[in-house]
């Protein structure tokens, strides 16, 4: 049976057969496989998803998590480096998402950690938004201190990013960067609940 990156390679290929191949391996398996997805897989994914069913922010964090219990997502990205990272989200106190990026130490002491505010996508309701733009006010005991995303080094990879997110399977999503929100980046990320 061939694996997901051949999938996704198959001139072919329905949505339907992603998200059922992908919902059929062991939690480990799926991880191994979308972690082995290239730039160009990530971008046919991207566009297969395209019209997917609403991905709601329970997806994320479950309704019956407790404030700032978090919930991570193992991501690789299409940059040319340092290609995997984790999205790490939660709820505040107030029932708001947020989250931040969890990457090597080397990434986190020269870029800084991407806080983020998580929401549903004003522009296109069946998908979710990650606004760098805004960072959350309260995070989890001993995780690195909050910072805005508009400040140097930290501006040139997250400042002005607002990232969408498509609902591809039970345990995968992929995104897609955007400057402001509107304007599309030639950045690709999928993300894979462990």
């Amino acid at each position: 049976m061939a694996g997901l990156v051949e999938l996704l390679n198959e001139k072919g290929t329905k949505f339907s057969e992603v998200t059922a191949y992908l919902d059929t391996l062991t939690g480990a398996q799926r991880v191994e496989q979308v972690m082995a997805l290239g730039k160009t897989e990530q971008v046919r994914m991207w566009e297969l998803a395209q019209g997917s069913k609403t991905l709601e922010l329970t997806y994320l964090v479950p309704a019956h998590a407790k404030p700032l219990e978090f919930f991570p997502f193992e991501g690789k990205n299409s940059l040319p480096m340092f290609k995997r990272f984790r999205k790490v989200f939660y709820r505040d106190s107030k029932g708001g998402m947020c989250g931040y990026n969890d990457n090597p130490k080397f990434v986190q002491l020269t870029i800084g950690h991407g806080y983020f505010v998580v929401q549903m996508n004003p522009a296109a309701p069946a998908e979710i938004q990650i606004d760098y733009t805004r960072v959350p006010t309260q995070m989890p005991e001993g995780w690195p201190k909050i910072r805005s995303n508009d400040v140097f080094p930290t501006m040139f990879v997250y400042g002005g990013t607002k990232d969408h997110l498509r609902w591809v399977s039970k345990d995968v999503v992929i995104g897609r960067a955007f400057k402001g929100g509107v304007e599309p980046m030639p950045n690709w990320f999928v993300l894979c609940r462990p």
